[in-house]
């Protein structure tokens, strides 16, 4: 239990706290900063370990004699793998921070960002981490957010560390060399992964977090995708154009244009008309056909009309205001207003699962491409705005 007397930079500092260490597996270590007082949020991934003894595990932890220092050290090197000075740690109700050292500048990892290079600069550089609907620009959010960063320390051995946070967050890399995160909720959850080479790095990840999926065979082959084909006409001769040069491929993808309108679960009969036997007609070639989603909901359609919309509003699967009552709305592909899918929530599923069946049996698809289902809106935030309060205005953004 750590407590402070100096006033943290955005005030609703919480005092005590709890660092907690866990001796997971002999190459894994949870280490935790939390409020003992009071629950708040954190990310639903059970990680759990067999648990090991201080004995047979590949690290050791120490504090130092006054307390200031947390330090974590590879057993067979004596090699510093993580050095917080807790002098340096805030934890206040919005703005949790922590820095500590890395052995080295060969810092890899910080996901989804453009990167010019694999290895990092350390020149005092910051990536921020918030997915978001955003085309691909240099130090700006992407897609998809990986707190996790693997360093090759002096003598090639290798480690790596996972934030468990998905609060909006940042992490500022510095020459020293050091790393600071600083995030905006949530606790200080983290993991650390002995390696010692990077493959074994990512094993004891991907070991923790969940193995990746094995795709289905065929969609390891060639695919095709482009948005504005227009028509079935023109998508006709681009098939014939690759059997043409003999061009192989295995998968054509079919972007919002195959929309009437852009309305999820429809398609274009004028525009793709016979699309469903085309579909067909590729199955029997070998080919696999996969169509985009795009899990927002247009609400105006006439009544009747727009069954995705009326089974959504009839299970009660839409995003709600703070009011906790009426759906956010929103902008955007669709004609007119939107409104979001809660993907948290199990009648979800079923309404989503329910829709993909049907619609299955329109277009006889292989795949789905699931298209901007991070939090995405054409409008600054939903109509008629977003609540003026800490939560949309957190003094500290990374």
């Amino acid at each position: 239990l750590n407590k402070r007397q100096a006033l943290t930079l955005f005030g609703n500092d919480i005092s005590p706290i709890v660092l907690e260490v866990e001796f997971q597996t002999k190459d894994r270590l949870r280490f935790r900063l939390y409020d003992p007082n009071k629950q708040r949020f954190e990310v639903p991934v059970k990680i759990n370990g067999p648990g090991v003894t201080a004995e047979e595990a590949n690290y050791e932890v120490e504090f130092s004699d006054d307390s200031t220092h947390f330090l974590i050290k590879r057993k067979s090197t004596g090699t510093v793998l993580w050095d917080s000075p807790l002098v340096d740690l805030f934890f206040s109700n919005q703005f949790l921070q922590i820095t500590t050292t890395v052995p080295s500048t060969s810092v890899y990892g910080f996901g989804e960002h453009e990167h010019s290079t694999f290895k990092h600069n350390m020149d005092f550089i910051t990536y921020g981490m918030f997915s978001r609907d955003q085309a691909p620009t240099s130090f700006a959010n992407l897609y998809g957010v990986h707190p996790f960063y693997m360093c090759v320390e002096p003598d090639s051995n290798a480690h790596g560390v996972l934030l468990l946070n998905s609060n909006a967050q940042d992490v500022t890399l510095s020459p020293n060399p050091s790393l600071t995160f600083r995030t905006i909720g949530g606790i200080l959850d983290f993991y650390l992964f002995m390696g010692p080479t990077p493959e074994n790095v990512v094993q004891q990840y991907t070991e923790a977090i969940g193995r990746p999926h094995m795709p289905a065979y065929w969609s390891l082959g060639f695919q095709l995708s482009r948005w504005g084909y227009g028509s079935l006409d023109v998508l006709k001769e681009t098939v014939d154009r690759m059997k043409h040069y003999d061009i192989p491929y295995d998968v054509q993808h079919y972007d919002i244009d195959y929309m009437e309108r852009r309305l999820d679960f429809t398609y274009d009969k004028v525009n793709f008309a016979g699309l469903p036997e085309f579909m067909k007609e590729m199955k029997k070639n070998g080919k696999h056909n996969v169509v985009i989603l795009d899990p927002f909901i247009a609400k105006d359609e006439e009544p009747g009309t727009y069954r995705p919309y009326e089974l959504g509003q009839e299970m009660g699967v839409w995003i709600n205001n703070s009011d906790g009552v009426t759906p956010a709305v929103g902008r955007a592909w669709p004609p007119g207003d939107s409104v979001f899918p809660d993907y948290t929530n199990p009648r979800t599923v079923e309404w989503w699962t329910q829709l993909c069946l049907e619609f299955k049996d329109v277009l006889d698809y292989d795949g789905i491409w699931i298209d901007m289902n991070e939090p995405s809106n054409f409008m600054r935030g939903q109509y008629p705005g977003c609540a003026d309060n800490e939560i949309n205005n957190p003094p500290y953004t990374p």
